[in-house]
């Protein structure tokens, strides 16, 4: 009891600190800039992992397809570094993917063995909490109190290290917790609903155009799918996202032009990011010199890419290659492509396979539109070693597991009652 306790306290800071991206050292520049208070909280619930399996629990460590499927891609990525220009720098880069990798193991193990309407609830909660607590922290910097926070705000930052981490995290955690609340998963309150609120809001104050656009998708697409749905009750619900978004655009104008007029620099940055210059600018200047970028690197290496972190110096002068589809292209040559799309269709078809009717299959139903809209947003962010995909990640396959040991109990419960074809 002691241990499931300190791991769901040290779960909770960790999906709270996962938004927290202050480093010691200057951004990116060997340990100091890459290890965040998260990483120390998860080396602690990976020492509770170990504990617990070598002293109470003897059970076989678990690792479900989508796990395994990610280890062809970490492989390529390992001959990649061994054969870059800068091996050194490409293996602290490879060990912060390992090491994540290892906490999302860490995690499923550990709430995969508790009873399963409590851990779904406890970790949809805590990201639904832990989320709106960011929120809170980064709407209160950028609308009312800059100086909390000093830096640069060309919009939303609050705990991260730019708007860039902070539009990819709430993007990714709105999309872990708005399928609960038609699950039931999460209680449709108005204290929840606020939280989800606040999320949503300090998304589109980042005004990061991926990350906003890629939520919107996949909102969209659920209220879709909904929609047509032959279930009253997904008519229901979809009809009600739709209400919803009717009902707030006229009170989110309305905050937005308060903060047009009020907080310092918003009406120059949005105007900066949203007109016909900007959109012109990214297709012919931004996504351009990605393109150029990874093709560069594919050509210096087109099996197994440059390696990671070796764009910089060796590719370009000064940035990473900024989109999950063009830095694998890049880094991990044609080896890291059909990794990576091995590990994503294992990924994908196993949501696909565990939909049902039971609240877990019913999660990863309303779920997958907003992967699609996620997938959207990582073609210009690189999701591979952002803690909030990890936490994505090893959620859903959670999710999955649960659904399929629902689906095999009703099943044994209906043969034992005599109705095998129930």
């Amino acid at each position: 009891m002691l241990f499931k306790r300190a791991f769901i306290f040290l779960t909770f800071v960790y999906f709270l600190t996962a938004g927290i991206t202050w480093v010691a050292g200057e951004a990116g520049d060997g340990a100091e800039g890459r290890v965040t208070m998260a990483d120390i909280v998860a080396l602690a619930l990976i020492g509770i992992f170990v504990i617990s399996k070598v002293f109470r629990n003897k059970n076989p460590l678990r690792l479900p397809q989508e796990f395994v499927s990610y280890l062809p891609l970490l492989v390529v990525f390992g001959f990649g570094v061994a054969f870059a220009v800068y091996p050194l720098r490409g293996l602290l880069e490879l060990l912060i993917h390992v090491f994540i990798f290892l906490v999302a193991i860490a995690l499923y193990n550990m709430y995969v063995q508790m009873p399963r309407e409590e851990a779904a609830k406890i970790l949809l909660k805590m990201v639904l909490y832990t989320g709106a607590l960011l929120a809170v922290v980064g709407l209160v910097n950028f609308l009312m109190w800059p100086s909390l926070i000093p830096g640069e705000l060309g919009g939303l930052r609050g705990t991260f290290r730019n708007t860039g981490q902070a539009g990819s995290f709430f993007g990714m955690y709105l999309a872990i917790v708005l399928p609960a609340f038609f699950t039931g998963q999460i209680r449709r309150s108005l204290l929840n609903a606020g939280a989800l609120t606040l999320i949503a809001v300090a998304l589109l104050f980042t005004f990061k155009r991926a990350a906003s656009a890629g939520a919107l998708v996949g909102i969209l697409l659920l209220a879709l799918s909904m929609g047509l749905s032959s279930s009253k009750r997904d008519k229901r619900f979809g009809i009600s996202v739709l209400a919803f978004f009717i009902l707030a655009t006229p009170v989110g104008y309305l905050l937005f032009q308060w903060a047009l007029s009020n907080v310092h620099g918003m009406d120059y940055w949005f105007h900066h990011k949203f007109n016909n210059e900007a959109v012109e600018n990214f297709s012919s200047g931004f996504l351009e010199d990605n393109i150029s970028a990874a093709t560069r690197a594919f050509e210096m290496n087109p099996l197994i890419g440059v390696g990671l972190a070796n764009v910089i110096g060796v590719v370009t002068a000064k940035y990473e290659i900024h989109s999950t589809y063009l830095a694998i292209i890049g880094v991990s040559g044609l080896l890291g492509v059909l990794g990576y799309l091995f590990f994503m269709a294992i990924f994908v078809l196993r949501i696909i396979s565990g939909m049902d009717r039971n609240p877990y299959g019913l999660y990863l139903r309303y779920f997958f539109p907003m992967l699609v809209g996620l997938a959207i947003s990582w073609g210009y962010t690189y999701h591979l070693r952002k803690r909030e995909f990890w936490i994505m990640f090893f959620i859903v396959v959670l999710m999955r597991s649960f659904s399929v040991t629902e689906r095999r109990e009703l099943k044994m419960g209906a043969i034992d009652s005599g109705n095998p074809d129930a």
